[in-house]
């Protein structure tokens, strides 16, 4: 079999539009993620009574559910009760005029969150409990000891695995097409589908999965650099 260059090029270029769905829901996702998970951790992290138990079973719960799971209960329910519950409420909006993109936004942001939620309270384990009695007999407020001791000793640890978490969710996009949206991984499929040259499609894509990748590699480790020179500079 011969390999079509031409077929693989001109995948590149037709999946290339769809890079920014690719990159904004891994990217929204990320953020949602961050936020709750590091909320998450926090309470866990100083054992919020009933709340922390609760979170943990919720966070063991997801890990162990698949992400194309999560997605596909997703689109289900809301294909199914979004319209009754619209009709309820006496919204205009119908799930025909839903952007199914939120769906995916929402299961990967699901994903993160569990993960961010990891990666925080692992970086937080790490911190010497001396810097935080430290700060408790300075007179430091709980408030006060995650601003200025927590947060900037943890952000450094747990940036690197951010970078990983947000590559993990980049390829896992690749799933949200079978919600119905339109990213390089199905736009790949459609130009393969157009000239039957499915191995050039997915060779293409996988070249540009493999470039975003390696930029995401490059600025993380460029971000922890110069954070870590920073707050080097900071304790001297």
């Amino acid at each position: 079999m011969q390999f079509n260059i031409d077929a693989m090029v001109k995948s590149i270029l037709y999946s290339i539009h769809y890079l920014g769905i690719t990159l904004l829901i891994p990217l929204v996702a990320l953020a949602i993620g961050i936020v709750f998970g590091l909320v998450i951790a926090l309470l866990r992290y100083y054992q919020a009574k009933v709340i922390a138990p609760v979170l943990q079973a919720i966070v063991t719960l997801f890990k162990g559910i698949p992400i194309v799971l999560i997605l596909l209960a997703m689109y289900l329910f809301c294909s199914t009760a979004f319209d009754p519950i619209a009709q309820s409420l006496h919204w205009s909006i119908r799930f025909k005029n839903v952007n199914t993109i939120w769906i995916a936004i929402v299961g990967l942001g699901i994903m993160a969150i569990v993960n961010a939620s990891e990666i925080f309270r692992g970086a937080f384990a790490s911190i010497r409990k001396g810097q935080l009695d430290a700060a408790q007999s300075i007179g430091m407020t709980r408030g006060q000891t995650i601003r200025r001791v927590l947060l900037p000793e943890a952000v450094p640890v747990a940036l690197p695995v951010l970078g990983n978490l947000l590559i993990n969710l980049i390829k896992a996009s690749a799933l949200c097409s079978m919600v119905g949206v339109v990213d390089i991984f199905s736009a790949a499929t459609i130009s393969g589908q157009q000239s039957y040259s499915f191995l050039e499609a997915y060779v293409g894509v996988a070249l540009i999965y493999w470039v975003v990748v390696v930029c995401i590699e490059k600025g993380t480790g460029l971000v922890e650099h110069r954070l870590t020179s920073r707050l080097g500079r900071a304790a001297q």
